[in-house]
């Protein structure tokens, strides 16, 4: 298959996929915090996919995204989407007036998506998780753990909240900032992974610090970055999820609905869910020696693509 791939201007999306050496087309911008910025966003990135596609010599049969913006385009376009999720309490309204199909593990409960007014035919589960898709081809053993430096510190990295997503809480800002206290407090190096980069500055209410905490500059390839640190809190998140599909310990601080693949990891111990301060203390301050993938669907990322090339063909 030949592949068309576009991106848009947010975060460190263009740093990783140059770092991947990916061929991409820029298109649109980020959209800003607030309603009405995200509105005038989707519909102006809308119309930039629409014309960049309809540049195109030939239109394409399928459109893979987790984009609003490019669901939209797809059915203007008369061009069926696919969309992977892995958190089922995201916003599918687009999703739903696109006409979009959804793909998704199988640990969700399909009554949930179609209670949004999905159909039942534009679901589509698959058997495991995201990240069998994500690291199908990687060979783990192979990657060499990212380099922070040879002091025996244990390293936490954090991921702060998503405070532009529709499903942010304040709560979970309030206890970011205690567990970064608690870290700072004890026998830690915090790596810092900002989602904005005037998220550094919560650093700097901290007033003290038994180690200087290390902030990631520039994207650093998922594996090396997970192999390199021995625990990983978040507010949720992608990397939170890979860091306990690879078995580094991992500690959520997400204070919004909890997801069916997060209360997955956590029955099988792969997670761990902490709900206030006083959790603090459950934080493994020590160095983890080796991850241990968890290959829950093996076959996942060759059924998606099947199931992907079928639905396209109908």
């Amino acid at each position: 298959h030949s592949l068309l791939l576009t991106a848009r201007d947010y975060g460190d999306t263009f740093a990783i996929l140059d770092s991947e050496r990916a061929a991409y087309e820029p298109v649109g911008a980020s959209f800003g915090k607030g309603a009405r910025r995200k509105l005038v966003g989707l519909a102006r990135r809308t119309r930039q996919l629409i014309s960049f596609l309809e540049r195109q010599p030939g239109r394409p049969e399928a459109v893979v995204t987790a984009s609003r913006s490019a669901a939209i385009a797809a059915r203007r376009l008369g061009v069926p989407s696919f969309v992977i999720i892995d958190y089922e309490h995201v916003d599918l309204r687009v999703y739903r007036l696109s006409r979009s199909h959804i793909v998704f593990p199988s640990v969700i409960d399909a009554r949930l998506l179609e209670r949004k007014g999905i159909r039942p035919e534009r679901l589509m589960p698959f058997a495991g998780l995201k990240e069998d898709i994500a690291f199908a081809d990687v060979d783990f053993d192979a990657v060499v753990p990212h380099e922070f430096g040879d002091d025996a510190v244990p390293r936490v990295l954090f991921r702060p909240p998503a405070e532009e997503s529709h499903y942010h809480r304040s709560e979970s800002l309030d206890l970011a900032l205690e567990v970064l206290r608690h870290l700072a407090a004890h026998d830690a190096r915090v790596v810092f992974s900002p989602r904005y980069r005037r998220q550094v500055a919560y650093l700097e209410q901290i007033s003290a610090w038994s180690h200087e905490p290390i902030v990631l500059e520039r994207p650093v390839a998922v594996v090396a970055l997970l192999k390199g640190v021995d625990a990983v809190v978040s507010a949720g998140g992608t990397m939170l999820r890979e860091a306990a599909y690879l078995g580094v310990p991992a500690y959520s601080i997400f204070r919004g609905s909890s997801g069916a693949v997060d209360g997955y990891l956590a029955s099988i111990g792969r997670l761990s869910l902490l709900e206030s301060p006083a959790d603090c203390a459950r934080i493994r301050l020590a160095r983890t020696e080796r991850i241990s993938p968890l290959r829950v669907g093996a076959t996942a990322a060759d059924e998606v693509m099947r199931m992907i090339v079928e639905r396209s063909r109908r």
